[in-house]
């Protein structure tokens, strides 16, 4: 077996002089291993992908993996064989040193439909690779109640809700609305579908100071029970309608989403990892993107989600 090695030479100016000392690093070889990705949901069936994993500096392209063993416990207990699915497969972006690229992957799937209140872990082996693990709890329903929209503004369409807070554990909680919608001026007609732009004071959320009057501005947000544990807690949202007002939708959806642990871990250290590990002149913070895969790569999500739909016109 042939062992490659690749050394990177950094040149540091010392001085005015253009003094210059060379560093040569011995970087070992990467061992591969299997990278596991999947979002659990309490309305749809089990998918998962997996592919291996290929060294920082090589020029190897990650390829998926069509024949591991994948199996799904729930609360320890063994469900059900996920089968790779050879019919439909995906796209799936990266990024290399040449710019944008995609990998060709398949799912691996199961129609069981998990529960909330639940734990479920899923392994996979393969003769090339070390078995690995994954372990997600789905949390608890909630309700929502006191929905509310009012379009007294022009402007500005406010939505509001209420639900309570389960204080016997830690909560991570998400939301964003969607909405299609369309209008004609004149002879033309202009459509929208996607994530409007959400507005609040709400302390909870992550913000700075508000310059435009609201400490929060963004299409989706995480955050935490840590200021309200246990407690009743109002949601408040503006939508501004410079475009599009609630009659030229005919649908608007609210997504309140329950996180697990993992999920909320994994969503915070990749917003750190985008807005902290870009590299300039002073360099960056390198933020590694939370794993909860033993023996690998990758994570497994899971997420209790409320859709609440909106009349439109």
């Amino acid at each position: 077996m042939y062992k490659i090695y690749f050394f990177i030479i950094l040149t540091i100016f010392i001085s005015c002089d253009s003094m210059e000392t060379i560093v040569e690093v011995d970087i070992p070889p990467h061992k591969p291993v299997m990278v596991l990705n999947g979002n659990l949901n309490t309305d749809t069936s089990i998918y998962i992908m997996l592919n291996n994993s290929v060294g920082a500096f090589s020029n190897d392209i990650p390829a998926c993996i069509t024949d591991a063993n994948v199996l799904l416990f729930e609360n320890n207990n063994f469900i059900d064989s996920l089968i790779i699915d050879l019919e439909n497969s995906n796209y799936i972006s990266y990024w290399t040193n040449k710019g944008e690229d995609s990998i060709l992957m398949y799912y691996y799937k199961s129609n069981y439909i998990p529960s909330s209140g639940k734990t479920y872990k899923i392994t996979a082996s393969h003769p090339d690779f070390n078995m690995i693990e994954s372990s997600t709890y789905i949390p608890n329903d909630l309700e929502i109640y006191n929905f509310e929209t009012d379009t007294n503004s022009n402007e500005i369409v406010e939505f509001n809700f209420s639900f309570i807070d389960d204080v016997s554990t830690r909560n991570y909680y998400g939301i964003e609305l969607y909405a299609s919608c369309s209008k004609t001026w004149g002879y033309e007609e202009y459509q929208f579908s996607g994530n409007p732009t959400m507005h609040s004071n709400d302390p909870s959320f992550p913000g700075g100071i508000p310059f435009s009057g609201y400490s929060f501005v963004g299409e989706s947000v995480l955050f935490t029970d840590a200021l309200f544990n246990g407690q009743e807690k109002d949601i408040s949202l503006d939508v501004f309608t410079e475009e599009f007002g609630l009659s030229d939708c005919d649908t608007i959806i609210l997504k309140f989403s329950n996180y697990s642990n993992e999920t909320y871990s994994y969503y915070s250290s990749l917003g750190s990892h985008r807005d902290k590990g870009e590299l300039g002149i002073f360099g960056g913070e390198v933020v590694p993107v939370y794993t909860n895969v033993t023996n690998g790569l990758g994570v497994l999500l899971s997420v209790n989600q409320q859709n609440k739909f909106v009349a439109g016109k």
